[in-house]
């Protein structure tokens, strides 16, 4: 299980952040949440409104959440590395909402994931080929063997490294395209989600037309 494990001590610009600013900080902001995920919206109008509520300036607001966003992501590697059920930062839960949909994670957070379990693969496959080089017979100063046992033996080293080379290849390509699909599978949300928006403005405008037409 991991340990307790507290958000670090940033400069955010301004005083002290306690615990019950950052508290309201992240409740307001899964108030807000709708808005954020609004291209329509500027995101800085968004931060002014919560700056208000927390107070301090809207540019703290957005440093603080972005600073506790990242302690999130690594609390998150550490916990998927790890096998963990449970992270024990006040804020790891309320970050899980906002950036998880049944299980699901964003975009930008599973790229994260997938890169983290990418690098332990490569690491790991390294790690495997530098212990199999030290099983590696020594060829005497001549450049020949003392059997033909040791030349076999090089080539399937060196096969082995070429199969490990092409799996994390492959896993990388795969997790790659993962990444790529949900990508494109967000953007054809919010495009959806934009042309339904603009059906309604345009019902919405007929609807107002008709109005004025009959006074």
């Amino acid at each position: 299980m991991l340990s307790q494990e507290m958000e670090p001590e940033l400069d955010d610009g301004e005083d002290h952040w306690e615990h019950q600013n950052i508290q309201t900080l992240l409740n307001m902001y899964l108030q807000n949440i709708d808005k954020f995920r609004n291209p329509k919206i500027r995101k800085k109008s968004v931060w002014v409104d919560i700056s208000n509520a927390v107070g301090k300036g809207p540019d703290c607001c957005d440093k603080k959440f972005r600073n506790l966003k990242q302690t999130y992501i690594r609390l998150l590697k550490k916990k998927n590395r790890n096998g963990t059920a449970n992270v024990k930062w006040p804020y790891f839960d309320v970050f899980e909402e906002i950036y998880s949909d049944n299980g699901e994670y964003q975009p930008d957070i599973q790229q994260k994931i997938e890169e983290s379990a990418t690098e332990r693969t490569v690491a790991k496959a390294l790690l495997t080929m530098n212990s199999a080089s030290k099983f590696e017979p020594e060829i005497p100063e001549n450049g020949e063997s003392s059997s033909g046992q040791n030349e076999e033996m090089k080539k399937r080293l060196t096969r082995k490294r070429h199969a490990e080379f092409r799996k994390v290849t492959l896993e990388m390509r795969d997790r790659q395209r993962l990444v790529e699909e949900k990508l494109d599978r967000l953007i054809y949300i919010v495009e959806e989600s934009n042309n339904i928006q603009k059906e309604r403005n345009r019902l919405f405008e007929q609807f107002l037309e008709r109005v004025n037409q009959t006074q």
